[in-house]
């Protein structure tokens, strides 16, 4: 089959893991496109080498099948106040690859609840067969690569000369609105906890730097953070990267209210909190270094409990494209 991966709005250059928001479902394609020669491969507005992402809407014409790497696509849909200019821009690009995807089969990498099947198809009319990889649909999230990912960032020999935990709170990512995160993350930056903010931000809160894609970067940033907050968005089952990320690192993901309600993490009750308040008290807990250590070595082991290998997560990945792709023959 003739097979597009395909970024409708903002470009990927894969160079590797941790470079990249959707790196896990990234770093499992290559390695199933490289193990089925029997298709042919190619890109729209993604590379996966040194050249620059190209808008080939050839390519899209091309394929029999699109694959769609997911990433905020709601936002382009009343979300969020987005520059005019931008917008009509990207929606001209829109324009020009809409009519290939008549009678086209669609599978998307999803990584957002707001990004799904009925939001394509009102932009994208004409398509035959939609499949959803979703980030949910492997055991402790397929983002649980990124926890194998950051461990590779570790020294051994800086963790030694490490004098410990210095800030209470980080925050990295972007604001959605639900789920009170807004209200209740210019709570948290106005109590006495010392914070690391690194991405976008309600208006009065001073963050450290902008969103930082590469985590050779925003690593090192992170890691004196004791704490950070889990939420998740429009559907309380799902769960997010944040939480494997900051475990990887050394922080102990707290989680908001309702996330995860199936507790498909194994979340301790002890990390789930409903207001500021409860949060800030816990964060303060944390300042002992014997009583983070503890907390942190129980959740760890907890989440191992779910955490799949990379083999693991490659071989679900892979029958999961192949059992899409003969459903699409």
């Amino acid at each position: 089959m003739n097979i597009t991966i395909a970024r409708i709005r903002s470009n990927v250059t894969y160079t590797g893991p941790l470079e990249t928001v959707l790196d896990s479902f990234f770093e499992n394609y290559v390695k199933w496109r490289d193990n089925n020669p029997q298709h042919k491969y190619d890109t729209y507005n993604v590379s996966f080498g040194k050249d620059r992402p190209k808008r080939t809407p050839e390519t899209i014409k091309w394929a029999d099948v699109i694959v769609i790497p997911s990433d905020s696509e709601f936002r382009y849909h009343g979300e969020l106040q987005m520059n005019p200019k931008d917008l009509a821009k990207s929606e001209s690009h829109i324009e020009k690859i809409a009519p290939y995807f008549e009678g086209k089969d669609v599978i998307m990498f999803r990584s957002d609840r707001g990004d799904t099947e009925e939001l394509y198809r009102s932009f994208l009319p004409g398509i035959r067969n939609f499949t959803t990889i979703d980030e949910i649909d492997f055991s402790g999230n397929i983002h649980g690569m990124k926890y194998h990912f950051i461990q590779t960032l570790k020294n051994p020999l800086a963790d030694m000369m490490n004098d410990g935990k210095s800030i209470d709170f980080a925050y990295w990512g972007r604001m959605k609105h639900g789920n009170d995160r807004e209200k209740t993350i210019r709570k948290i930056y106005r109590s006495e906890l010392s914070t690391v903010m690194v991405g976008g931000f309600p208006s009065g809160i001073k963050r450290q730097s902008a969103w930082i894609k590469d985590w050779k970067q925003l690593y090192p940033m992170l890691e004196p953070a004791r704490c950070t907050l889990c939420f998740n968005w429009i559907d309380p089952t799902a769960t997010t990267s944040r939480y494997p990320e900051s475990l990887s690192i050394g922080i102990i993901p707290m989680v908001w209210s309702e996330y995860d309600v199936n507790n498909t993490y194994n979340i301790d009750d002890w990390q789930r909190v409903t207001s500021s308040e409860e949060f800030v008290e816990k964060a303060i807990l944390l300042r002992d270094k014997d009583f983070f250590n503890s907390k942190l070595e129980e959740y760890r082991n907890n989440y191992k409990k779910v955490l799949l290998s990379e083999k693991e997560y490659f071989e679900l990945f892979s029958n999961k494209m192949n059992k899409h792709l003969t459903n699409a023959l």
